[in-house]
């Protein structure tokens, strides 16, 4: 029954790119023209962010255009069909090999998502970061890890100055897991100021975490 009605939604609503609205495949996001527009892989020095706590910053889409649709999408109405469009189009540019060109990384890294509001976790039902990563995560063999809670309520952080930034996310993260000794992905859908990574790091190594390399797969980085 779902093969049908998969095929039936397939042909009455075929998946379009969510940038040039052109017919793509089912589990696709973008058509090849835009994704080759959108992937923007950047490697950024955690020092130009003021990013003490971060061995390194890896971005793999521009937060600009349908990117910034889809995630719109995904946070604000509700639209968490696009997920697993979105993870797979991080499997088709995230690969642990690559990474690993640039930051020879050690073995058994530990995949540690930054953790939602609690409220606004509960009002959309489901975790984005979880549904874009933790796919590829299995993929890779690394360990989903929710080493982290977040205790304090913080508003969303679009809008703020970077220093507004870091006050709103300061002291809202704690440790619930073990990770001392432990190098670790610190992964989030987008990075912007580096705020909410570099607080989420701070906490992490305050429990004792080895490198932390953070990865983002939307990135409009400010500095």
């Amino acid at each position: 029954m779902l093969k049908i009605l998969r095929l039936l939604e397939d042909v009455f609503f075929p998946a379009k790119c969510l940038n040039c609205h052109v017919k793509v495949g089912t589990q696709e996001l973008f058509c090849a023209f835009c994704r080759r527009q959108l992937q923007d892989i950047r490697f950024l020095y955690p020092a130009s962010y003021d990013c003490k706590h971060l061995a390194g910053i890896c971005l793999f889409y521009s937060y600009e255009q349908g990117v910034k649709t889809a995630l719109h999408k995904i946070k604000f109405e509700g639209k968490s069909q696009l997920l697993p469009r979105v993870a797979e189009e991080l499997n088709t540019v995230c690969y642990c090999a690559d990474l690993d060109v640039s930051w020879n990384l050690s073995e058994n890294i530990l995949l540690v998502p930054v953790p939602t509001d609690k409220t606004r976790f509960k009002a959309r039902g489901y975790d984005v970061t979880t549904g874009i990563f933790k796919q590829w995560g299995e993929r890779e063999e690394l360990v989903w890890y929710e080493a982290l809670e977040r205790v304090l309520p913080t508003i969303p952080q679009y809008g703020l100055s970077k220093n507004k930034r870091r006050q709103n996310v300061k002291n809202c993260f704690v440790v619930r897991k073990n990770v001392r000794g432990r190098d670790i992905f610190l992964v989030d859908d987008i990075f912007t100021s580096g705020a909410t990574m570099e607080e989420a790091a701070k906490t992490l190594k305050k429990a004792g975490a080895g490198k932390i390399w953070a990865l983002a797969f939307a990135g409009g980085a400010q500095i």
